[in-house]
């Protein structure tokens, strides 16, 4: 057992066990839970055994638990106990699969480069088996149809349908490792390898084209684009006459600058997507406000999104953008882990590597050889993987901006593999350990205290607005958890059993009791009105949360149909005038409130229809 545990290739294959079990997590969406945690704790238990710590201890391992803490957490606080706990499970798996990683031999990091070949072809061939061109058509026409032609010819296999942007996502992670494992091996002169890194790469590169995902085509771009330029600037120096670094920053800066330029430009004039995506950042920053302290617990953010800001009983938005994900679910403590395991893996390779391919220096053992060995990997070899590495961090901040692969839906195994990827290839040593446990205590106690200070500071000045907010905040888990059970319903709440609503209206309450303004207890306060049918209340109390923001989209479609069904035409139209979904509704509602026996409000659907008609057809 020791023998096995001291083995050069544990850690190779702990790496295997903790992915497939990750990857079965996925699958399963958590499902299968507990008796999968086994292929993650017995190489730790054999490690221990052999008196070895379980895993290589990196200075990230504290982000990476505060995470996984708020991960828990966050099973407590959603609506959704199983659909948080599945969650939960593959966050874990990612996190096991970080710590696998990390523990594997530098020499040996061509393996795992080596291994998100098959993997990527594996994603690309499940979407091409597995993906709905009906349900999730491609943006591009020719894609589509060719998708739509190849449905009527493959086998059904009963596959679970993937978003294709999410399946895009993972493809663009692991592609930069599947290059520069070709690269390597065409240095090393391994055609067997090469063959693989070759036929697994276009396979991926194919199935990522056929998503027509143009967030993770971009990503990928701007990463690979960055290893180009750097190339590039190489030769450059020869004829500017400045130094390498000097070439390649300046003309990152300006095409970040042209980038974001790029950006405002399509967000302003509503090009593609990127007026859509803002729209969709901006309204989900009201949900992060509503939840600030807590989060609203894994797993919540599509009910949420269509219930109070999209306001409909059906589902609407995916997961749209990593980091706002994270702060709306697990609340802004993981948001900034995040951030900090993502901020520290750039400067790690920054601070450990200049990304040059220094010849002359020696491999790990202090022996230079001609030929190439599996058990050794010198400076040129790591600079492949280091550029591998920064190219999967930057697909995986720029597709984060976009889409969510990553933590969306019931998350990703690969959450964490960039950034363990670069501890991995930045590790100056075998013989590296991380920081002493003490000082190690002592800076995150330090931390703490500086925190805790900041904290009662910011409390005191601010304890009425803190305390209603924590009160919203626990108005809003209790609403969330009353409305949402079994969602998506597909109906409108017909106002049964409003008794489930009296711990969150003792909660929000409490908020308006120490702030009149709180805008989530406003807001929340209103739509529980709607629920009861009592319009004047719901208007009382939406007309004050609208003050407090006028752009958030739910409050201002609530608003709007109180007015209707309590009469007010002319009051309603300047909230509903630009939804464009209301005119659709409300000829829904027309039949609706005839079958909950309320003609008088059909009557009033049926004559707000007629004037949006009317006012749609006189906008310009």
């Amino acid at each position: 057992m020791i023998e096995l545990a001291n083995d050069r290739w544990f850690p190779v294959i702990n790496t295997v066990f903790a992915g497939g079990a990750a990857a079965l997590w996925y699958l399963s969406s958590g499902q299968i839970g507990w008796p999968l945690l086994a292929a993650i704790l017995i190489p730790w238990f054999l490690r221990i055994a052999a008196g070895r710590s379980p895993f290589r201890r990196t200075r990230l391992d504290g982000w990476l638990l505060l995470f996984g803490v708020t991960a828990v957490i966050g099973t407590f606080t959603a609506y959704d106990a199983t659909g948080a706990q599945g969650k939960l499970w593959v966050l874990i798996g990612a996190i096991a699969l970080y710590l696998a990683v990390v523990s594997v031999s530098r020499r040996d990091v061509w393996l795992l480069a080596g291994g998100t070949g098959p993997i990527g072809a594996l994603l690309a061939l499940y979407f091409v088996f597995s993906n709905d061109w009906r349900l999730w058509p491609a943006e591009l026409g020719m894609f589509n149809r060719l998708g739509l032609r190849w449905m009527g010819l493959r086998p059904s296999f009963g596959l679970p349908v993937l978003h294709p942007n999410t399946l895009a996502g993972m493809m663009a992670l692991l592609l930069p490792f599947t290059i520069a494992f070709g690269l390597f091996a065409w240095r090393k002169r391994q055609l067997r390898w090469l063959q693989l890194a070759a036929a697994t790469g276009v396979i991926t590169a194919g199935g990522l084209l056929f998503t027509s995902s143009l967030g993770a085509w971009l990503s990928l771009t701007a990463g690979l684009g960055l290893w180009l330029l750097w190339e590039i600037s190489g030769r450059w120096q020869r004829r500017l006459r400045f130094s390498r670094r000097t070439i390649f920053g300046t003309a990152v800066l300006a095409l970040l600058a042209a980038g974001l330029l790029l950006v405002v430009v399509a967000s302003m004039s509503g090009i593609g997507h990127a007026s859509g995506r803002l729209v969709l950042a901006r309204q989900t920053l009201f949900l992060i406000q509503d939840f600030a302290i807590t989060g609203s617990g894994l797993a919540t953010f599509p009910a949420l999104y269509a219930q109070y800001i999209q306001v409909t009983p059906v589902f609407f938005a995916a997961y749209s953008n990593l980091f706002l994900d994270v702060w709306l679910e697990q609340g802004l403590v993981a948001l900034v882990a995040l951030l900090v395991l993502i901020g520290s893996s750039f400067w790690l390779l920054l601070e450990q590597s200049d990304f040059s391919r220094r010849g002359k220096q020696p491999d790990e053992t202090g022996e230079r050889s001609r030929r190439w060995r599996s058990d050794k990997m010198n400076s040129d070899d790591l600079v492949l993987f280091r550029w591998g590495a920064l190219v999967s961090l930057v697909v995986m901040v720029l597709h984060g901006l976009v889409d969510d692969a990553l933590f969306g839906s019931h998350a990703s195994p690969l959450l964490f593999f960039a950034p363990a990827m670069v501890v991995l290839v930045t590790r100056q040593s075998e013989a590296e350990t991380a920081v002493p446990f003490t000082k190690r205590l002592a800076r995150w106690g330090l931390a703490g205290g500086v925190t805790a200070v900041l904290l009662v500071a910011l409390f005191v000045g601010l304890r009425r607005p803190i305390v209603a907010q924590w009160y919203a905040n626990l108005g809003g888990l209790a609403l969330a958890r009353a409305e949402l059970v079994g969602w998506p319903t597909d109906q409108w709440d017909s106002g049964q059993n409003l008794e489930r609503f009296n711990e969150a209206t003792t909660y929000f309450e409490q908020a308006l009791a120490l702030d009149p303004d709180n805008r989530t207890a406003l807001h929340r306060l209103g739509v529980m009105a709607m629920v009861a049918r009592e319009y004047e209340t719901a208007v009382s109390h939406l007309v004050q949360a609208n003050a407090q923001a006028p752009n958030h989209r739910g409050i201002g479609k609530s608003l709007g149909y109180s007015y209707v069904w309590q009469g007010q035409y002319e009051q309603a139209v300047p909230y509903l005038i630009q939804l464009p979904e209301v005119r659709t509704e409300m000829t829904v509602y027309v039949g609706w409130w005839q079958r909950q026996n309320r003609p008088a409000f059909a009557t009033r659907a049926d004559q707000m229809t007629v004037i949006l008609e009317g006012n749609f057809q006189s906008m310009p």
